[in-house]
């Protein structure tokens, strides 16, 4: 199953996959590769030294006109959030976003998803749904959570086991260098403190080149935390207690095929 290289092989979040060969990084989003038709690959080059991670999308028969496929993920937070329990050291002073010296045990989270995507003159449409797993080797002490939007309920999964993630996606293309992303997700955790999150961005998107683009936009999140319901806009800058528009720069290009003799 190969797709055709266009602006939507650019949006990582639909249920296409990038052509053979051909890879897509950018300074916040993974760096994804093309394995070969029944496989896309992509993983955060610079995290995974002290964040291990990764996900597989495989493409799967059509649905009523719909192109499916199904993505699986997996991360392991143990040695990031060990070396945060250390502290940052600001201006001499040691900030940490969890208690210090605070041992976390090891744990994976993992992720299975499906995607449904369809194209029409209006818009590129996706649907996704599917399960967050945690697992936990030890014994989790609940002062590890950092209480804080987005990262929050991307921790919730090693303290409540489980997770639903549901969502939608809209991209639009104007003209050849222009266009728009915007989705909504929502993660639910039973039974946990702070059940649940609503994510919603909006991004302005300049296509230079199949190789090049700029992304501009905002993210809203609005949640419930043990602190009780909060919404914010980011990326927020606390210093000077304001939202500041993300910037993001994106590059793509074919990788170089190794002739056998």
């Amino acid at each position: 199953m190969c797709q055709l290289y266009g602006a939507k092989n650019w949006w990582s979040h639909s249920a296409h996959l990038l052509p053979v060969n051909k890879w897509e990084v950018g300074i916040f989003q993974p760096l994804r590769y093309g394995y070969s038709e029944t496989m896309e690959i992509s993983c955060h080059p610079i995290l995974f030294f002290i964040m291990p991670n990764a996900s597989f999308k495989i493409p799967h028969k059509d649905i009523g006109g719909w192109t499916t496929a199904s993505k699986h993920s997996f991360v392991y937070p143990t040695s990031l959030l060990n070396l945060l329990s250390r502290g940052i050291n600001i201006g001499g002073n040691i900030a940490s976003l969890i208690p210090p010296n605070l041992h976390v045990p090891p744990m994976i989270g993992f992720s299975n998803e499906w995607l449904m995507s369809k194209s029409s003159t209006i818009a590129d449409i996706t649907l996704h749904g599917g399960v967050d797993l945690g697992i936990v080797v030890g014994e989790l002490d609940s002062r590890s959570s950092i209480d804080l939007p987005l990262i929050y309920h991307r921790m919730a999964v090693y303290y409540n086991t489980w997770g639903i993630d549901m969502g939608l996606d809209i991209y639009k293309q104007f003209t050849n260098k222009i266009g728009i992303h915007s989705d909504i997700d929502f993660h639910f955790f039973p039974g946990f403190e702070g059940a649940y999150d609503i994510e919603h961005k909006f991004l302005f998107i300049w296509n230079n080149s199949e190789r090049f683009k700029i992304i501009t936009g905002y993210k809203f999140i609005y949640g419930q935390f043990p602190h009780g319901s909060e919404s914010r806009f980011l990326p927020y800058i606390p210093l000077v207690e304001s939202w500041f528009p993300l910037i993001e720069i994106q590059f793509s290009n074919t990788a170089k095929k190794t002739i056998k003799s």
